[in-house]
């Protein structure tokens, strides 16, 4: 891999470019035209999203921050879930109601809610 530093009018140039070169019709059917009209394709979205995303504040760290977040979101909705459920309910009453009758350590059987 190699790292070029780039003006946003190269980058732009570049853009453009390709997008020239991509919309010419083919030299031939070869597999190397296809493959470079791919990696061709590849590259000019790649310049594209390192031109539009260089200040936008968003690097590895946020990503990460950002997954943590979206998956302790996930749990909380599920606790909340929990919380709410009319099966979590009647479990509940039927355990209160197995203490209420003598069984004071009901098992955790689903047979016995």
């Amino acid at each position: 891999m190699t790292t070029l530093e780039l003006t946003e009018e190269e980058i732009g140039t570049l853009i453009d470019a390709l997008g020239e070169w991509m919309e010419q019709p083919a030299r031939d059917d070869t597999r190397e035209w296809l493959r470079r009209q791919d990696a061709g394709a590849d590259l000019d979205m790649d310049l594209r999203e390192a031109f539009n995303r260089r200040n936008d504040g968003f690097d590895a760290a946020c990503a990460a921050a950002a997954e943590d977040t979206f998956i302790q979101a996930g749990i909380d909705a599920r606790e909340q879930i929990k919380e709410t459920s009319r099966a979590a309910t009647r479990r509940e009453q039927r355990r209160a109601q197995a203490i209420s009758d003598g069984n004071p350590d009901p098992s955790n059987d689903p047979v016995d809610w």
